[in-house]
Parts: structure tokens; sequence; C-alpha cells
């Protein structure tokens, strides 16, 4: 049996091979564009990613993925814009993971950051405000949960600094957790051991953590 128009004539079963394929393509182009989480919005070699088992240099303009692997080698920083809005900007020697980015739509976003080594900055953007909880990002040293957040975190003066510019976070190690709100920060030493005493940064303290994720 065929189907044809005068003297173009397809079998039934080609067809059907072309609507399959027509159906793939189109699924496979949607799962791409959900993977794209965000853009490289300034970039300072050395810094790279890996995406998929291959490893891939970074340049301003190119996308970033969902499960993509960022790192930045000495002197480098990197400077990512989320597709909700927010922003996370690494320092030098730094390895990052966006490994769940979920946008809100009828209810609340979802966004996981695994940071493995050196200090970022995030500002957060629709995911964040979305519901209290909606963004979590976890290191070696402690998972921050945040909310409306603009923070600091990494090794600062021989230890894991916290610091919140605006938003609320909450720090939290297997020995214990503390919450920061505007101008206050928190060290950690170890990460079966509570986080220090909230304090209010000094601004000499606050200079150079903006410094080691600044351009």
């Amino acid at each position: 049996m065929t189907r044809g128009s005068g003297n173009l004539r397809w079998p039934i079963h080609a067809v059907i091979v072309v609507a399959a394929w027509s159906c793939l393509c189109a699924s496979i182009s949607a799962r791409a564009d959900e993977a794209v989480v965000g853009q490289v919005e300034n970039s300072h070699p050395t810094v790279g990613s890996k995406l998929d088992g291959r490893s891939r240099s970074l340049a301003d303009g190119v996308d970033v993925h969902r499960n993509e692997q960022l790192w930045t080698g000495a002197g480098g920083r990197l400077q990512v814009a989320l597709s909700d809005g927010g922003t996370v900007a690494v320092g030098e020697n730094a390895r990052l993971t966006l490994d769940d980015f979920v946008l809100p739509k009828d209810g609340a976003g979802r966004l996981l950051i695994r940071s493995i080594t050196g200090a970022f900055r995030f500002i957060g953007g629709a995911i964040d405000k979305s519901a209290a909880g909606a963004v979590k990002i976890v290191t070696p040293a402690a998972t921050m949960t945040v909310r409306g957040t603009d923070f600091f975190a990494g090794p600062i003066d021989g230890a894991y600094g916290v610091f919140v510019f605006h938003g609320r976070v909450e720090v939290a190690t297997a020995g214990g957790s503390v919450s920061l709100t505007d101008g206050e920060g928190t060290s950690v030493t170890r990460s079966d051991a509570p986080p220090g005493a909230v304090k209010r940064w000094p601004a000499d303290k606050i200079a150079r953590a903006e410094k080691l994720v600044g351009f």
C-alpha cells in the first residue's frame, strides 16, 4: 500500500518512520533547550567545563547547561547569568556544578548547586524568590539554604567563610547550623563542627571577599 500525489509515492512504513523520527528530533531538541540554564556573562582565563564527559573551553556568551562542571584555573574568574535572572560568580581554582535547575511556573522552582572548591558569590533570581528552601548550595564544608539572597562563600582567613550582603542564609554542618542576614557572616572550620558565631564582618574583610570573586 502506498500514499502519494503525482509521481511521488511513499510506502506507508516510510511515512511512519519519518513521522517517528520527526517526533524524536523534536523531543531531543526540547530536552536540549531545557538543559540550558544560563550563559557565560564574563570570564577571565583560564576557565572551562566538562559536559557529558567532554571537556570544553568557555567564553563570554556560551550557553551553560544543567550538570555541567564549571572550573577556573589560577587567576581565573567566571560569571554566569542564570536564565531565572540570578547570577553566580566564581573565583580562581574553583569547581562548581549546577546540579538541578527548574524554573518556577505554577509553584516553586528548584536550584541545587554543588561547589567543590574555591570561592563564589550567588545572587538569587526567580527561583530564589519562589519559595523558602527552593535554592540549596552544597559544599564540602557546609550546606546553605538561601532566600532572596546575595551572598559570598569560600576560603578566607584560614576558614570557610559565609557572608550575606542581602537576604537570609542558613548555614548547616553535621555539627549544627546558624542563620545569617544582611551584613552577617560566619566561619566553618570543620564539616563535623558547628559553624562559628554569627558576626558582622568588618569592611576590609568584605572587600577581600568581593575581590576573591570580582573581575
